[in-house]
């Protein structure tokens, strides 16, 4: 059987034609379907595309999209063992939806490919034209994580390299005077307003440099304008080949092409793009393209790349090879090969996160207003103001980063050197070093073996005469009972400080956590319910707190005060603008985000109840969690080899887990078992009453809870991303890893 190779477009025609070639030397018979008129078939003949053994045109521009749907429809009426598509025109996009109610393979190559600025259709089809095949080729890994990111499995994506690098082989050594820029306009819009126009060609004018210019567009346009080329931009030949080694033999390309753009960055051509066009992420982040706007004028950005000169190409793979290898697979996938795992989208990119448009709309305006100082902008300002009001504080301040907060909502209290601060032993060290930092001594209190959180018991055990602050976690989002604490630090007149770096969105009573203590301290690391990569924020009633508060954020220096002066030693610790406006644009989702969390983490407990030997999280009484991780206990009696044994089988099963969360108490760590090695742990005890305790101070023995606990817990990383489907696949992943151990 025959497989058929299908495109629409002479770019298109360019990067096929050595899978073609591949697949002839491969022995793998195929036919070629072509959407195109005579001269487009002509001009794909001419790029190295041979054999067309299928080829139809479009009877005009309004009735393409159904003559497109009418060529797809006739070839399947023929008999293929699969069908390989590139690029994506409403032929490709129709052939490959076509294919699939057939139960044909679809393999799509130079797949993944996104891009900015984009008019919203182009994208669009893109995904369309990705989405509608059985498997994909992706010239990197920048294409792959894209798709991964919209839901594709991770076994139907292959990375082949790009074919460009093949496809141009035959050109790059091809004669023909080249001149150092080439100008590639392939659109239309780029040249519809004489004004733009004559701004273009006057920039290129100014360059100076000999520019060779395709004439498709720029001719008639000229023409129609009644301008006239600069005495430096010379129009090149019509013919595909021509403009193509034109094109490689240039130092800088300027385009508004995306084909242009796709060439520059696998062949290491600078390119700057116009500002009427889409831009490749991939190409700009290589440093292979500039964008113009109105800040970067084209004069500037084409000098500036021209500056950088061409990036020389290394060995490039054998893309071809690899894509006839991935076609291979898709016709001929092994029978005995078990079904795939589900991928879990995950915290760390963007399948389990909702950072979208709405983030890339506001950091792009920070981007625009040039200023990304959080003292003169306004984007942190404005997460500052809604956050408090989301919250119910008076005052929230943001920081670079959730120990950052902790950091500062420590200082706000002017401890004295010695002065004791109860915490826990098991949280992040990024909430115990401002401690000591601050002249302070960490004391630690147990914690209950099940929730991991520290109670009222537990710190009022650990209560001297020294202590001044209490330090309560709300671990995994599972809030500490506030009731009893919030009365334990009253009571002895002690400043309670809330780290919720994990706990965005749960309640106590009626009030969100992070409303009881004097300060409240949240993370927007990566892997927290929002983000911004890094940051922090802290929360307070307290006017004098919350000046001492955003003092220290800023070095101590007195913004708006009559007479600014550094009052104390302080650090940056300031958000920029652009955290600022990822952040503004994420708070809105907060609520649902935490309500997502909270139907995966009731979906697990329901798929997972009755099972042997686990103690499922839930809501504590008089209060809500919300479900950062979804961690749960396991009885080493009822599951043999208890929570690292399951862990293990969790992750065989490709289920991200961390079988006891941190793998020893905070107090175990190097820095506190000998407090004499720094001055910043040794310094706090010459005025402590700890000063002469035997190192190390604190012993595992009178910690049995966090002991336990830590021994006992798995924890799983859920996100607002997980569907049913996720769900069901690890709830069954789990009992069926406990049934296994439970009979080895």
């Amino acid at each position: 059987m025959t497989i058929l190779l299908a495109c629409g477009s002479c770019h298109d025609a360019l990067e096929l034609a050595p899978v073609q070639r591949a697949l002839a030397a491969a022995g793998l018979p195929q036919a070629m379907a072509f959407f195109g008129d005579a001269a487009a078939v002509a001009a794909a003949r001419q790029l190295g595309l041979d054999g067309i053994t299928h080829q139809r045109a479009a009877s005009d521009d309004r009735s393409a999209g159904a003559d497109a749907a009418a060529f797809a429809a006739d070839l399947l009426g023929e008999t293929w063992r699969g069908i390989v598509t590139i690029g994506h025109d409403p032929f490709t996009v129709a052939l490959a939806s076509a294919a699939l109610g057939h139960d044909l393979p679809v393999v799509h190559l130079a797949a993944g490919v996104r891009v900015h600025r984009d008019d919203g259709r182009g994208n669009r089809l893109r995904r369309l034209a990705d989405h509608a095949a059985t498997t994909v080729c992706v010239g990197s890994d920048w294409q792959r994580q894209e798709l991964l990111r919209e839901g594709m499995r991770p076994e139907t994506v292959h990375v082949t390299g790009s074919l460009l690098p093949q496809a141009c082989a035959a050109f790059t050594t091809a004669g023909g005077t080249g001149a150092p820029v080439w100008l590639a306009l392939e659109h239309p819009l780029s040249v519809a307003q004489r004004d733009c126009l004559q701004a273009l060609l006057a920039g290129l004018a100014l360059l100076g440099n000999r520019v060779l210019a395709a004439p498709q567009q720029l001719a008639p346009a000229v023409a129609r304008h009644a301008l006239r080329l600069p005495a430096n931009v010379e129009l090149s030949a019509t013919a595909p080949p021509a403009q193509l080694t034109a094109a490689l033999q240039a130092r800088l390309i300027v385009t508004d092409s995306v084909g242009y753009q796709q060439l520059a960055l696998a062949l290491g051509i600078p390119c700057v793009v116009l500002e009427t066009a889409a831009v490749l992420p991939a190409a700009v982040a290589a440093g292979l393209a500039t964008a113009v706007d109105g800040g970067s004028p084209l004069l500037a950005c084409c000098q500036r790349q021209l500056g950088r000169g061409r990036q020389a190409a290394g060995t490039a793979p054998d893309a071809a090879a690899a894509v006839v290898a991935a076609i291979r697979t898709a016709i001929a996938p092994p029978a005995e090969a078990p079904p795939p795992p589900l991928m879990l989208p995950s915290d760390g990119d963007a399948t389990g996160r909702t950072l979208g448009e709405d983030e890339a709309i506001l950091a792009s305006e920070a981007i625009r207003r040039g200023t990304l100082n959080s003292t003169r902008g306004t984007f942190v300002t404005t997460f500052e103001k809604r956050f408090a009001q989301w919250l119910g504080r008076k005052h929230a301040v943001a920081c670079a980063s959730g120990s950052a907060a902790m950091h500062v909502a420590i200082a706000a209290l002017q401890l004295q050197p010695g002065d004791e601060v109860i915490t826990t032993p098991i949280t992040d060290m990024g909430a115990l070093t401002p401690i000591l930092y601050e002249g302070g001594v960490p004391v630690f209190a147990d914690v209950d073996p099940v929730t991991l959180n520290v109670t009222a018991a537990t710190v009022q055990a650990q209560l001297t005469a020294r202590t001044r602050a209490i330090v309560v976690t709300h671990l995994f989002g599972l809030p500490c009972d506030l009731e009893a604490l919030v009365h334990l630090a009253a009571a002895r007149g002690i400043p309670l400080i809330e780290d919720s770096a994990q706990a965005f969105g749960a309640t106590w009573g009626h009030r969100r956590v992070g409303c009881f203590g004097q300060l409240a301290a949240f993370s927007l690391q990566q892997g927290k319910h929002i983000t911004t990569g890094e940051g922090g924020i802290v929360a307070t009633d307290d006017d004098a707190l919350a000046r001492r508060v955003f003092l220290f954020v800023n070095k101590a220096w007195g913004y708006g005060d009559k007479k600014p002066d550094h009052y104390f030693p302080a650090l940056n610790y300031r958000l920029t603008e652009l955290q600022g406006a990822v952040a503004t644009a994420q708070l809105p989702k907060l609520d649902q985000i935490v309500a997502a969390r909270r139907a995966v983490a009731a979906g697990l407990r329901e798929g997972l109840a009755g099972t042997p030997g686990l103690h499922l999280p839930d809501d504590p009484q008089g209060g809500t969690h919300s479900y950062w991780k979804f961690a749960f206990q396991v009885d080493p009696e009822h599951v043999p080899g208890g929570a690292v044994a399951l862990g293990q089988r969790m992750q065989r099963a490709g289920i991200a887990c961390v079988p006891r969360y941190i793998q020893k108490p905070a107090f175990e760590c190097e820095l506190f078992l000998d407090w004499r090695r720094s001055p910043v742990t040794w310094l706090p005890l010459q005025h402590s009453a700890r000063r002469d305790t035997a190192m190390p101070p604190f012993h595992r023995r009178d910690y049995p809870g966090a002991v336990r606990g830590l021994e006992h817990v798995v924890v799983l990383p859920i996100n607002e991303r997980y569907t049913a489907a996720h769900v069901e696949y690890v709830a069954r992943a789990i009992r069926t890893a406990v049934g296994a151990l439970q009979h080895a």
